[in-house]
């Protein structure tokens, strides 16, 4: 669950902080109010490309930060980290962080790490689905799908057993391919 979400410098807002509670929260207001702006912004923090269009006039950069309660899916998304060399989560929250400037630099942290845009639109795909006109929806996605079989059936045991024998076959099959190139690099020099 986004727990926080605040927005500096992105298009009308200097500095904004929306505290969301557990439950159901609702965000409404007229035509113009504002509501994009954070839809925009949550978009931006989870991975989407940067339009530097939207800084804010009179502004050199935009940042936009996001804090995600992962209790509930916190099996799932701690491999993800680990796989990228990223921090665990603290305390069950994630932290997601976006920055881009006018000039062109580009930034995302997760839980203060520094990570590639690629790798921060993949966490992003575990956290949010924001449905509108034409949105693709999670549970189109197969991994999505066989997450949420897994996270039903309780099999992250069974599932994390299966990560490490892919990743032994995986090492074991370099392993291999490095033999047999030694094997054809000798047989030359005979």
């Amino acid at each position: 669950m986004l727990t926080t979400l605040r927005i500096k410098n992105l298009a009308l807002v200097t500095d904004i902080t929306l505290e969301l509670q557990p439950g159901y929260n609702v965000i409404t207001g007229e035509t113009g109010a504002g509501k994009s702006i954070l839809i925009g912004a949550l978009n931006l923090v989870l991975g989407e490309r940067a339009d530097r269009t939207l800084i804010r006039s009179g502004s050199d950069s935009c940042s936009v930060e996001a804090v995600f309660d992962v209790s509930r899916i916190h099996a799932m998304l701690e491999p993800l980290l680990e796989q990228n060399g990223l921090d665990a989560c603290q305390g069950q929250q994630l932290f997601l962080k976006r920055t881009f400037t006018s000039a062109g630099a580009n930034r995302q942290f997760v839980n203060g790490s520094p990570t590639a845009l690629s790798v921060l639109a993949n966490i992003g795909e575990w956290l949010v689905d924001i449905h509108g006109p034409h949105e693709h929806q999670s549970l189109l996605r197969p991994a999505a799908q066989l997450a949420i079989l897994d996270a039903f059936g309780k099999l992250d045991r069974e599932r994390n057993r299966f990560s490490e024998l892919v990743r032994s076959f995986d090492a074991l099959a370099e392993e291999k391919r490095a033999v047999i190139v030694d094997e054809a690099s000798y047989a030359q020099k005979t």
